[in-house]
């Protein structure tokens, strides 16, 4: 897997630009990026994709967006992909926190997002995210096939891996129970190795928006960061045979 994502991170980058990616400003969970009163709205969630939009360099005018809900409604066929989340730790039950569909009749795109997100800023941009980047992969013909851990790895290189990252393992503790959630394919400890390779292939050594990521995901951004210093003789070096 950390040599998939080395080689996926260096096909990502030639897609969008060496240089673009390098330099690009990240977006972080605050006001100053995202100047929204969060109120659970479709309004709310419109303003949010009109930031993501402009940061992945998308036109928001190609896009339709519609919320659902899970337990009223479930899309079916081969031609959307569905982002999930796992509602407890426990149990193998998986729902869909997001739907992207390729250009409609009218040439647009069309992406559902679950109502639920909505009262969740952070799991509202990280959904958001994902289906925009299935635009960047898909929808621009960058693949002809599906690769939802590929279509994670590509929030990162936009600068929105801080929100996917932590949205990949949230904990929800009551009196009586105990449980977390979780979005998206990567796994919280790749989630680590992703940003580690995004501050790595930005020579940027002690990144200050490390702050910004939860305190599992911060553990294995160090420990991904310590791994890549020590070999750096073979990051970004080794090849896999897993195609992307």
């Amino acid at each position: 897997m950390r040599l998939w994502m080395e080689n996926a991170f260096l096909w990502l980058a030639f897609q969008f630009g060496q240089e673009n990616i390098a330099s690009k400003p990240m977006l972080f969970p605050t006001p100053a990026h995202f100047p929204i009163q969060y109120d659970g709205s479709k309004n709310s969630m419109i303003k949010t994709s009109e930031i993501i939009a402009k940061q992945m360099e998308i036109d928001i005018k190609e896009v339709t967006l519609e919320i659902y809900e899970q337990n009223i409604q479930e899309f079916s066929g081969d031609m959307g992909y569905k982002i999930f989340t796992q509602i407890d730790k426990e149990s193998d039950e998986k729902l869909s926190a997001g739907l992207y569909f390729n250009k409609n009749e009218k040439g647009k795109y069309e992406i559902f997002i679950e109502k639920k997100n909505l009262q969740d800023p952070e799991n509202l941009v990280a959904t958001l995210a994902h289906e925009f980047s299935h635009i960047k992969i898909l929808g621009e013909k960058r693949l002809d096939f599906n690769d939802e851990s590929l279509t994670d790895l590509t929030t990162v290189v936009f600068g929105l891996g801080i929100f996917n990252a932590n949205s990949s393992f949230k904990e929800h503790k009551t009196f009586y129970s105990y449980g977390y959630n979780s979005i998206g394919y990567l796994k919280q400890r790749e989630w680590g190795y992703a940003l580690a390779l995004f501050a790595y292939y930005r020579r940027d050594e002690n990144p200050e928006w490390i702050k910004f990521l939860s305190p599992n995901l911060k553990s294995d951004f160090k420990k991904s960061i310590n791994f890549i210093n020590a070999n750096t003789d073979k990051v970004f070096i080794e090849k896999n045979d897993r195609n992307s």
